[in-house]
C-alpha cells in the first residue's frame, strides 16, 4: 500500500521482521512439542531457543541469500541454523516443508490485523452512538427513492449506521472463526515429515487446532469468506459515505464533512466544500472488491500445491487490511468533525408542505370516511390530490415553465426578480387542503369535478379532531423510535 493510505499498525504487522519472528515462533513450537512428547533429547529445545533468541535475524543476510536460492523460507532457515552448534542443527526445520513453517504465521498476522480492525469498529461505533444520542430528538426528512418519505429523527439515521457497522463487524468475527485451524501435515498433507501428534501439540502451543484434510496448504476457501466479510464492512462504510454525500448537496445541506479553516474545496470554485473524504470511501470500496476477487481466485489450486496463491497473499491481504483501516479512520474523522444543520432539516420538513405525514393521513381518512361511502382507494387519492395541489407552481413559475427564457439577458432578468417572486407565490399544506375541503382539479391527475365534489362533501361532514392533529405531530410520529434506542444501544 502506498504511504498515503497506509495504516501504521497494519504496516507494522506485515513487515518482514514480524513475519520472520512468527516463523521462528512456529519452528520453536515444533521443537518444544517434540520435547514435550519426548521425541528428542532433553534440553535440545531450550538450547536452540536460547541461541536463536540471542541472535536476531540478520535481514540483510537473509535477503542476499534469498536472491541466490530464490526461496525465502530456505534462505531464512540457513540464516537461522548458522547460529546453532552443529549438533543442534538437525533439530531445526526437521521433516518440515515450507508451508509447515509459513501457514500458521500467516494466520497469526491475520489475527493481529483483525484486532486492529475490531478496535477501529469500536471507535466508529462510539462516535456514531454519540451522534445518535445528541440528535435523538432532531426531526429529519427520511428519504425514499431520492424523494421525501416520512419524518424520522436525525439520531435514528446515525443509529441505523451504527447497527449496520455492528452487523458487518459481527460477520467478520464469524468468518474469522475459521482461522482457528492450521496445519503442519507435510508436503502432501499426509504427515510425511511431521507426525499427527507433533502437529496437534505444536498447534496447541500456538493456540490453533489441526485442520484434517489439507494438502500442502490449507484450502483457501477458509480465507475467502473472511475477505468477503471485510469487503462487506468496507461496503457499509462506503454506504455511510454515500449518505453523507447526498446530505451535503447544495443548496441546503443537512450535514457536511469537517472542513479546515485553510482547506481548499475547489481550485476553480472558492465557494465549494467538496465531499472528498466521503468520496474516498467509495474509492476504498472499489479497491477492496479488487482484492476480494484476487483472494477468491486463490481457492483454485493445482492438485496438492502450486505457488500462484503466494504472490497474491503477500499483497492482497495486507492491502485489504489497509483499505479496511483507511475506511474506518476516514469515517471516524468524518463523524467526529461532522457539521450537522438541524435548522436545514426543519426547513426541509416544512418544504414538504405536510406531505411527510401523507401516509398516516391516508390511514386516518380511510377509517373516518368509510361511513360516508369513501373507499380505501379514494382515501389514498384524496391525499395524493392534496399533496400534488400543495406543490402546484405559482403563476410566475407556470409562465417560466411554459415560456423559458430565449436569451441570457432574459435569464439575468429572471434571476433578479426570482427572490421577490418566490416570496409572493405562497403555498398550501395538505392538512389544510384536506381539513378545509379545498380539493380541486389539477392537470397532474385523472380526477373529475364530480369525484372531487363528492370527496369535498365527505370531508366537510368530517370532524377533524385532536387525532387529526396528531397525524402531523412529530412527537406522535416518532414516539416508537424509543424501541430502537433501547434494543440497539440499551438506553
Amino acid at each position: 500500500m502506498i504511504k498515503r493510505y497506509e495504516n501504521p499498525q497494519i504496516a507494522e504487522i506485515w513487515t518482514d521482521e514480524s513475519k520472520l519472528a512468527a516463523w521462528q515462533e512456529v519452528e520453536l513450537a515444533v521443537i518444544e512439542a517434540r520435547d514435550a512428547l519426548k521425541i528428542i533429547p532433553e534440553e535440545i529445545y531450550s538450547k536452540i531457543r536460547d541461541v536463536l533468541r540471542a541472535n536476531p535475524v540478520d535481514i540483510a543476510w537473509w535477503r542476499d541469500r534469498e536472491k541466490e536460492t530464490q526461496h525465502d523460507l530456505q534462505a531464512w532457515v540457513e540464516e537461522r541454523v548458522r547460529h546453532l552448534p552443529i549438533e543442534l542443527r538437525q533439530y531445526f526445520h526437521e521433516g518440515m516443508t515450507s508451508y509447515d513453517t509459513e501457514e500458521t504465521p500467516f494466520l497469526m498476522l491475520l489475527h493481529k490485523s483483525l484486532t486492529v480492525v475490531y478496535a477501529g469498529c469500536d471507535a466508529l461505533k462510539s462516535s456514531l452512538k454519540d451522534k445518535a444520542i445528541k440528535y435523538r430528538y432532531c426531526p429529519q426528512m427520511g428519504m425514499s427513492h431520492g424523494q421525501f418519505g416520512e419524518v424520522q429523527s436525525c439520531g435514528k439515521r446515525f443509529l441505523t449506521w451504527y447497527k449496520e457497522i455492528e452487523v458487518a463487524e459481527e460477520n467478520v468475527r464469524t468468518q474469522a472463526n475459521n482461522l482457528r485451524f492450521s496445519r503442519l501435515s507435510g508436503a502432501m498433507g499426509n504427515y510425511g515429515g511431521v507426525s499427527p501428534e507433533v502437529e496437534k501439540k505444536t498447534l496447541e502451543l500456538l493456540g490453533f487446532e489441526p485442520f484434517y484434510g489439507a494438502t500442502q496448504i490449507l484450502p483457501r476457501q477458509i480465507f475467502g469468506p473472511l475477505a468477503e466479510a471485510l469487503a462487506g464492512l468496507i461496503a457499509v462504510i462506503s454506504k455511510i459515505g454515500t449518505d453523507i454525500r447526498l446530505g451535503a448537496r447544495s443548496p441546503r445541506p443537512i450535514y457536511q464533512e469537517p472542513f479546515g479553516k485553510n482547506q481548499t474545496g475547489s481550485s476553480r470554485m472558492p465557494h465549494k466544500k467538496n465531499t472528498i473524504l466521503s468520496e474516498q470511501l467509495e474509492g476504498m470500496e472499489r479497491m477492496a472488491l479488487g482484492y476480494l476477487v484476487m483472494i477468491m481466485q486463490n481457492i483454485r489450486t493445482w492438485e496438492e500445491r502450486a505457488i500462484e496463491q503466494s504472490c497474491v497473499e503477500r499483497i492482497a491481504w495486507p492491502d485489504l487490511f489497509h483499505v479496511v483501516m483507511r475506511s474506518l479512520t476516514v469515517c471516524i474523522k468524518i463523524m467526529e468533525g461532522l457539521q450537522v444543520y438541524p435548522d436545514h432539516m426543519i426547513k426541509d420538513i416544512s418544504d414538504t408542505r405536510g406531505t411527510w405525514a401523507a401516509g398516516p393521513a391516508k390511514e386516518f381518512l380511510r377509517e373516518r370516511l368509510a361511513p360516508f361511502g369513501i373507499t380505501t382507494e379514494e382515501a389514498y387519492r384524496i391525499v395524493q390530490l392534496a399533496s400534488f395541489m400543495a406543490f402546484q407552481p405559482s403563476r410566475w413559475a407556470k409562465d417560466i415553465r411554459k415560456n423559458p427564457p430565449q436569451s441570457f439577458k432574459a435569464a439575468d432578468k429572471l434571476l433578479q426578480i426570482a427572490p421577490a417572486a418566490s416570496m409572493q407565490s405562497g403555498f398550501s399544506v395538505i392538512d389544510l387542503i384536506i381539513s378545509k375541503a379545498q380539493l380541486s382539479v389539477i392537470d397532474d391527475l385523472d380526477v373529475n369535478e364530480d369525484q372531487i365534489s363528492n370527496w369535498n362533501s365527505a370531508l366537510r361532514a368530517l370532524t377533524f379532531d385532536e387525532e387529526w392533529q396528531k397525524v402531523f405531530s412529530v412527537k406522535d410520529r416518532l414516539k416508537d423510535e424509543a424501541v430502537l434506542y433501547k434494543e440497539i444501544l440499551g438506553i
